[in-house]
């Protein structure tokens, strides 16, 4: 294990390569560049700040805030998609990098890093945005927002360990990239970001704890919206099934890497 640790330390300057061609590479061309990164998210923000709290005055149960359902949904979805992205395309990470693989000695593992790097990069963009806008509003950072990076780290070796997953069977099964986009869409609406966990039927209740994403999104929402520490048995509960998420996809992975590049 050690051994196989100091040789990914010594493609970490390949890794990080990858990371600037992968954000750059977005907006190549594109006169403004880079700086979209930043656009991006802030006309999400405001869309859903308009569109949601003024045009259609959402409200939230018990929440007389004129902005609160704004401040909710990002508090959840902003996550979800850092996600979202990082698990589709950990997917096809081995297809899209075949010519690679097949001409350099590259551990397969990094086309997966760096593209968890790449959601943290865009997912912190996105917060820091949130952040101000939080502020303007006059919802100041608590201790509490001290727990955001653990929070993103854990999800994010989630994804990895879903990407593991994923991209080694999609080499052998070319629909799994398709089965993987439906599995996302569905996950993200019986997950509570776009609606309050409290309306949900006494009987989804009583199981949403077998849905991963509703403790992460719970946690994000007590943090940023509620501004309060959560409870820790949440934290540790998806700490266990991230960890586990991990191990079973690194050992699909490490079972069938071989073939990997001869079915490439």
């Amino acid at each position: 294990m050690l051994h196989r640790l100091r040789i990914y330390a010594r493609y970490f300057d390949l890794v990080w390569e990858f990371v600037i061609r992968d954000l750059k590479g977005r907006y190549m061309g594109a006169s403004m560049g880079m700086f979209w990164t930043i656009i991006h998210p802030l006309v999400m923000i405001l869309i859903y700040t308009l569109v949601f709290s003024r045009l259609m005055q959402a409200k939230l149960p018990g929440v007389s805030e004129v902005y609160g359902y704004s401040i909710y949904l990002c508090a959840g979805l902003l996550p979800w998609n850092a996600f979202g992205e990082s698990v589709l395309r950990s997917t096809t990470a081995f297809i899209d990098n075949a010519n690679l693989l097949k001409k350099a000695f590259i551990p397969k593992p990094l086309f997966l890093l760096y593209i968890q790097i790449v959601c943290i990069i865009n997912m912190s963009i996105s917060l820091a945005i949130f952040f101000v806008f939080l502020m303007l509003l006059g919802h100041w950072p608590t201790t509490s927002f001290l727990l955001i990076p653990v929070l993103i780290i854990l999800q994010q070796t989630f994804a990895l360990g879903l990407g593991f997953l994923f991209s080694t069977i999609h080499v052998f099964i070319r629909d799994t990239v398709q089965l993987v986009g439906v599995i996302i869409q569905l996950w993200f609406w019986i997950t509570p970001i776009m609606y309050f966990e409290k309306i949900l039927p006494e009987i989804i209740k009583k199981y949403i704890f077998l849905n991963p994403w509703a403790i992460i999104a719970r946690v994000y929402h007590d943090i940023i919206f509620l501004r309060v520490f959560p409870e820790y048995s949440p934290l540790i509960y998806f700490g266990i099934i991230t960890f586990v998420t991990l191990g079973l996809g690194m050992f699909v992975f490490q079972l069938l890497r071989k073939e990997i590049v001869d079915k490439l």
